[in-house]
């Protein structure tokens, strides 16, 4: 009966993953980062057709921007399952004008160059090799720059280890709500199951818009999510597998964190468990290490335009001055926390005890 119990909650867990969203076509993705008209005007899903730009590097495509004042910092990021490397084009602005130069990555699997067949699946460790790479041959053509991972989701998770794996290759690691532990598994699992017998093509059926709405109450970036053309949200039963093994490592990754770490957590987070990242948190041996929680965050932070300027500038004062200083103390720190409700303040509370449970 254990076991049996056992091989039903992961039947329930694969299905879950399996089932996030509905399939996207890969055609027309060939020119999907050729220059295009804005949207609206709006930050969610902005185009390519100004500064970062989407642009090839080596063999694969990128989003790529470039400091008119540079600081002599780099950041690599790294998106959150089922977007592309473009949900980085806000933040990117606002590094860009503070002299910091970066690049977007897209994990195997997503963006434009999924229309490949040796990038159609996702492919996590892989993807970890590929941005170990990229990492590599900034430090051959700037040397005296400073290095940064930022990853967000499963970008986190995949920041986290590629950090914990080359450590010499980044300077500090940025990761907000890093896949871990995900909450509400269960019944979208049930959700998922009906979906699979009832839905089929191209648009999700009720496991996807539930997965969505737990990552934002945001109707314009709920309805972006779910039909940008750049978007990959369902994932076949191997690559789902593939990605839960993946995350469920990040903890022990965390472990191995040396270099200085800064996570982001959303209060309002209702996709990956904050309880689990302050825990994750509190894991981390690094000398160096910011919790800062976001009292008006739900999921996302960094990506789409939903970061808020105190976050953006506590981020910018972490980058430039902060990675560097060490404390036998982990610091935890909050923004955006002037009009919370009782509920929240107590939720907050419970965060910072979590968060500082194993420090020393």
């Amino acid at each position: 009966m254990v076991y049996e119990g056992l091989a039903n909650r992961f039947i329930l867990a694969m299905l879950f993953v399996a089932l996030l969203v509905g399939n996207v076509s890969t055609s027309a993705l060939a020119d999907e980062c050729a220059p295009k008209a804005s949207a609206d005007g709006s930050s969610i899903g902005a185009r390519c057709t100004e500064d970062p730009s989407c642009v090839i590097v080596g063999e694969t495509h990128m989003l790529e921007w470039k400091s008119p004042s540079p600081a002599k910092m780099v950041v690599v990021c790294i998106h959150g399952l089922g977007l592309c490397a473009r949900a980085y084009k806000p933040l990117g602005r606002e590094l860009s004008a503070n002299g910091i130069d970066g690049f977007g990555v897209n994990v195997r699997g997503f963006g434009p160059d999924r229309g490949k067949p040796e990038r159609a699946k996702l492919d996590c460790v892989q993807t970890v090799n590929d941005v170990a790479e990229l990492l590599r041959n900034i430090h051959k053509e700037q040397p005296d720059y400073k290095v940064f991972l930022v990853g967000e989701s499963m970008g986190g998770a995949l920041a986290i280890r590629i950090a914990a794996e080359n450590p010499s290759l980044v300077d500090g690691v940025v990761c907000s709500a890093p896949a871990w532990k995900l909450l509400k598994m269960r019944q979208t699992a049930v959700k998922g199951v009906f979906e699979l017998f009832l839905f089929s093509g191209s648009h999700p059926g009720p496991a996807g818009r539930a997965v969505i709405h737990q990552a934002t109450n945001d109707p314009e970036l709920a309805e972006h999510w779910l039909t940008d053309s750049s978007h990959k949200l369902k994932l076949s039963w191997k690559e789902a597998t593939s990605f839960l093994k993946f995350i469920a490592k990040t903890d022990a990754y965390a472990k191995q964190l040396e270099k200085p770490v800064l996570v982001v957590q959303g209060l309002g987070d209702n996709l990956v468990s904050p309880r689990a990242v302050a825990k994750l948190f509190s894991d981390v041996p690094s000398t160096n290490k910011t919790f800062l929680i976001d009292g008006t965050g739900e999921h996302l932070v960094l990506e789409e335009g939903r970061s808020t300027p105190p976050l953006v500038e506590r981020l910018l004062d972490w980058m430039k001055t902060g990675y560097s200083a060490k404390s036998e103390q982990a610091i935890v720190e909050v923004v955006n926390d002037q009009d919370l409700s009782p509920k929240e303040k107590r939720r907050l509370s419970k965060l910072r005890r979590l968060a500082n449970k194993n420090t020393r």
